[in-house]
């Protein structure tokens, strides 16, 4: 909490230092401004005189003279004698730059806009410091309702509800810091489970022969051929087929692959030989692992949650366990570097909750799209008591890491919320709740 409040007290500083030159820089643009606008007016006003006496430096110097001080007294004048000093000196050398020579002419047009361009810098800057001194400022204190001693609860006497545990409920659920006792499953001793997907008694389709790669591919296998005796009018197709339905059916898999390649054989007596090749992100023991390390998690997971806690949960042992880093030790795009490294990137924090959610028999889905910066990215879809929701494990964790800091921005959102910054394919994924889930 300390740390947070210092972080407050720091950017709301800097917030002032930054909001003072702003309003600094705006009051000298306008001023600039005002000048400039005052003197062409004169000199427009004067202009033919100017042109007549060109070559006559007295007489440009009466003219000018004349031009000072139409503008000078052609306003009201500063209370302060300073202030009016100021003014004056300023009106005076741009009236210098002005007509000195195109040159100088330029650098005062140049020395405008360049105020201009400050002014607008200063005023983002102390947009986004303010921005994040609330946003600090949040993150260190948690204001609880208060509620009017005098009003009264009328309940049926067999409705067991307790006002004060429902508030405290709710607001431990979502403060910053997470409201179980997580502690992190030691990556030693784990059981590895290995599970292979059963294998498809004919291979005559696209679906049979996305089947029958998802049993290859659950075994990490990187060379397997499969016989297809369906039709062949176009294997092409039919290999697209296949890769649609890993991808809507076994989308893990689908996404630990890195390359896959196929050849196919024709022997023209009713059937074709593929030969497939695979790469992939993790092996097969590293999956072992993973599937052991999650079973492992859920377990260790207290009694009597609800399913909103559950994924809670989720969302917090990943979050206070990985730190974001591309540059991990192994591939960060896998849940085994997720759990067991306690590093990867977004790829890899969404399949991880979409591995731990399964585990718990909460229906989820993958979203792969963009950001607002343009950038992959990924998160997950949950449903809810009928209705599906956002959580992007990822946007809740911060970076740099802060240890148990989480953040909840991004827990079970709506389709309308998460859309400000976040952009995907809507047309392959169920509508969520109009509002968030809280």
């Amino acid at each position: 909490m300390l740390s947070e409040l210092s972080s407050f007290i720091i950017f709301t500083v800097i917030f002032c230092i930054v909001a003072l030159l702003f309003i600094a820089s705006l009051k000298s643009f306008f001023s600039q401004l005002n000048i400039r606008r005052r003197l062409k007016k004169a000199l427009r006003q004067n202009g033919k005189e100017i042109r007549q006496a060109k070559g006559n430096r007295v007489r440009q110097f009466e003219i000018y003279k004349r031009v000072y001080n139409n503008v000078v007294y052609g306003r009201r004048r500063f209370r302060r004698a300073r202030k009016q000093e100021k003014y004056e000196q300023r009106l005076n050398d741009e009236l210098n730059l002005m007509i000195k020579n195109p040159l100088t002419a330029l650098f005062s047009w140049l020395k405008s806009v360049v105020f201009g361009v400050a002014t607008v810098l200063f005023l983002l800057c102390s947009l986004l410091f303010g921005s994040i001194a609330v946003d600090e400022f949040k993150a260190s204190s948690l204001t609880l309702p208060t509620v009017n001693p005098q009003i009264a609860l009328k309940l049926d006497t067999d409705f067991n509800f307790d006002i004060e545990r429902q508030i405290n409920q709710l607001l431990n659920l979502f403060t910053e810091q997470p409201s179980f006792n997580i502690e992190k499953v030691a990556t030693t001793n784990i059981t590895p489970v290995y599970k292979e997907s059963d294998y498809p008694t004919a291979v005559t389709n696209g679906e049979q022969l996305g089947q029958a790669m998802a049993y290859y591919m659950g075994q990490f296998e990187s060379d397997f051929m499969i016989e297809y005796h369906g039709v062949m009018p176009d294997l092409q197709q039919v290999v697209d087929e296949a890769m649609r339905w890993l991808e809507d059916n076994e989308l893990y898999l689908s996404r630990l692959r890195r390359e896959l390649s196929w050849q196919a054989k024709d022997y023209r007596n009713g059937y074709v030989e593929f030969q497939i090749k695979a790469t992939y992100d993790m092996t097969a023991e590293q999956n072992a692992l993973v599937k052991g390390m999650v079973k492992q998690i859920v377990s260790a997971m207290p009694n009597g949650l609800s399913e909103v806690e559950k994924v809670k949960y989720v969302n917090d042992y990943i979050v206070t366990n990985t730190k974001y880093n591309l540059n991990s030790k192994e591939s960060p795009y896998t849940p085994y570097s997720i759990l067991m490294n306690g590093e990867g990137v977004c790829e890899g924090y969404a399949l991880t909750a979409l591995l731990l959610l399964e585990e718990l028999n909460i229906e989820s889905k993958y979203i792969s799209g963009e950001v607002t910066s343009g950038e992959l990215h990924a998160w997950n879809l949950v449903k809810l008591d009928g209705e599906w929701y956002h959580l992007d494990v990822t946007w809740n964790d911060p970076v740099p890491d802060q240890g148990n800091k989480v953040f909840y921005n991004y827990f079970l959102i709506s389709d309308k919320q998460i859309s400000k910054d976040h952009f995907w394919d809507t047309s392959k994924f169920p509508e969520t709740a109009s509002e968030g889930y809280m």
